[in-house]
């Protein structure tokens, strides 16, 4: 059956095997989101327990009889469906159950997700590397920094918190140093205003791209706030978004250095599609976050002018990989986009 005839016939949640996927450590995202339309089956995983939960209880119901191929009405019903619940957990469940119907459609097509989007995607994507775990004051920071930027990323990504502002600026200084170009700066939103204003004047261009997620909130007012205090910071934000409109509002009135909006929690790869067209029209460059790499791959594959290269999370991606059988790991800084139809990715069921 053509892809413009199918309905999605059934969807449904399932927990993935321990024995390939595990052993399950705290954190890990144990389960699989499925779809099935005319005797095919698309899936994503993995997925947290609530909104793999919130996709068993509501939202899965509300896809039934609907046409595969029909996103943008899809995901208008699944947002309808959650009401005033559709930030976070919801966009987050509507975006996981999104690219299950992406790659169900990308089956019933046979072609990948991304040929799906765009008529000549790119088949490579530049990455890179972040490593938030890392403790940078460590005695083995600098040969771990060295290590993870020999390995040819587009840049490094390293996580800054629970530090006096003059040390802090130092320990971006030293990674800058150990990595041989600048290093991106998350704070992971615990700076806040006060110890964003102490930081700001002590990091430079050459030493810093952007601090990411200085904020405990992203919202126009207090990003606008910041800017006016602090001149010339280079900032990123994204990734906590969920509404299309504060994300318009913040990229026109804010202007990051980078935009760094996760293609699932936003909604899927359907809504990511327009928060990658605003970011265009308002020239901010765009690096997806890397909590849903598969799905960010083939956007940036589809829509090279508007995505730069992607978060690739050196710790935490090669484990989320488990659940999938083989593995889409960056060589010189790039991974190649996979060319088999749907996601191009098995998952271990």
């Amino acid at each position: 059956m053509a892809p413009a005839d199918a309905v999605i016939d059934r969807v449904r949640v399932e927990r993935l095997d321990e024995s390939g996927a595990g052993p399950w450590k705290a954190g890990d995202s144990r389960f699989a989101i499925v779809v099935e339309a005319s005797g095919v089956t698309g899936v994503f995983a993995p997925v947290d327990e609530l909104p793999a939960v919130l996709v068993a209880t509501r939202l899965g119901q509300s896809a039934l009889g609907h046409p595969v191929a029909d996103h943008t009405g899809l995901l208008r019903r699944l947002l309808a469906g959650l009401g005033p619940h559709a930030a976070g957990l919801g966009r987050w469940a509507v975006g996981a159950l999104d690219c299950a119907v992406w790659d169900l459609h990308g089956r019933l097509a046979d072609l990948p997700v991304a040929a799906l989007l765009s008529d000549r995607p790119a088949p490579r994507v530049p990455v890179y590397a972040s490593w938030l775990s890392l403790d940078l004051a460590s005695t083995s920071a600098p040969e771990s920094v060295k290590a993870t930027a020999d390995a040819g990323f587009a840049f490094t990504k390293w996580a800054l918190r629970g530090a006096e502002a003059a040390e802090m600026a130092l320990l971006a200084e030293r990674a800058a140093k150990w990595a041989g170009d600048s290093v991106a700066v998350d704070a992971l939103g615990a700076w806040g205003h006060l110890r964003t204003m102490e930081v700001a004047p002590l990091l430079t261009p050459e030493t810093v791209r952007w601090v990411e997620d200085p904020l405990p909130r992203t919202d126009q007012a207090a990003y606008r706030q910041l800017r006016r205090q602090t001149e010339g910071l280079r900032v990123a934000f994204g990734e906590r978004l969920s509404h299309a409109e504060d994300a318009k509002a913040l990229l026109e009135h804010c202007r990051p250095e980078a935009f760094t909006f996760d293609a699932v929690w936003c909604g899927g790869i359907t809504e990511a599609q327009g928060w990658l067209g605003a970011a265009h029209d308002a020239k901010v460059p765009v690096h997806l976050h890397g909590r849903a790499f598969l799905p960010a791959v083939h956007l940036a594959a589809a829509f090279p002018d508007a995505a730069g290269a992607v978060e690739y999370q050196v710790v935490w991606e090669p484990r989320r990989q488990r659940a999938l059988c083989g593995t889409l790991r960056p060589d010189g800084g790039h991974v190649a986009l996979p060319d088999r139809p749907g996601l191009g990715m098995e998952v271990r069921r």
